[in-house]
């Protein structure tokens, strides 16, 4: 199982899961059970839907001040 989700991607399911499951069980209705679904998909960083249609988030995003080592490579001495 290959990582496909990249971290926005990530953390939006992790939040929108954990609302969802947290309003499942105040309201007491089913959303709890729609809510796992992108919580196990952030954590696990795989989504299942993303592989037939060719999405990967994986790697897009860069969240660093100033430059990142995939960014910017030193030159060799």
């Amino acid at each position: 199982m290959q990582k496909n989700i990249g971290p926005l991607d990530r953390t939006v399911r992790i939040l929108i899961g954990s609302v969802m499951i947290v309003a499942g069980f105040v309201f007491q209705a089913w959303w709890w059970l729609i809510g796992v679904i992108p919580l196990l998909t952030g954590i696990l960083r795989f989504c299942p839907l993303y592989v037939p249609m060719g999405f990967r988030t994986e790697g897009r995003y860069i969240f660093t001040v100033g430059y990142s080592e995939e960014a910017v490579k030193p030159a060799k001495k």
